[in-house]
């Protein structure tokens, strides 16, 4: 089931590329290519990496660490 996983989210990436590639070309588009690329290899290794029940860290998880000290900070005044 894992390699059916992985190889629908490549095929659907290969179609996104052989459709959205071409059109950012003929137009010019290389930053909008660029970001293109780089989200698509993002997603499209979040998603083997989820298919392979491998461990991704939640952005929100990190917004908490980030502010906990001002977390505690604020309920000192607070209080």
């Amino acid at each position: 089931m894992v390699i059916l996983t992985i190889l629908a989210t490549a095929a659907f990436d290969i179609i996104l590329c052989i459709v959205e590639i071409p059109k950012m070309r003929k137009e010019k588009l290389i930053r909008e290519l660029w970001t293109f690329s780089i989200l698509l290899t993002f997603g499209t290794v979040l998603a083997v990496m989820k298919s392979l029940d491998m461990y991704i860290a939640n952005p929100s998880d990190w917004i908490a660490w980030v502010y906990s000290p001002i977390s505690g900070f604020m309920k000192s005044l607070l209080m």
